[in-house]
């Protein structure tokens, strides 16, 4: 399984407040993972010092959300994309694999007299 943080909602500056008088400044972010069930996508926020939190977006206007929303989908359209890939990558493999075993067995049985 891979997985992969990709910085999506790239807002500005943002200072969440934990207590009165601290606050946290970051981003909140999509966190992107190819699982064999699929492509999990979540919801957190980055703060300056690399913490995760777990904490949802926040969209402040329709234009902004739409914009992210579009990013979100064009990561994971690629994130299914990847996994498509390697699944063909390892059908291949797997295919050649198979194959070399079989060549070897029969280079085995038309030469078995010989190997001994």
């Amino acid at each position: 399984m891979m997985t992969l943080k990709e910085n999506v909602l790239q807002h500005d500056e943002l200072n969440m407040p934990q207590d009165e008088g601290d606050s946290i400044v970051g981003r909140s972010i999509f966190i992107i993972e190819t699982t064999g069930k699929g492509i999990l996508v979540q919801t957190s926020f980055e703060a300056e010092d690399g913490r995760l939190l777990e904490m949802p977006a926040i969209f402040p206007n329709i234009e902004y959300a739409l914009a992210q929303i579009d990013e979100m989908r064009r990561l994971v359209v690629s994130k299914f994309s990847e996994a498509a890939t390697i699944g063909i990558q390892s059908i291949s493999s797997d295919a050649l694999r198979k194959k070399t075993h079989e060549e070897a067995l029969a280079y085995i049985a038309a030469h078995k007299d010989t190997l001994i």
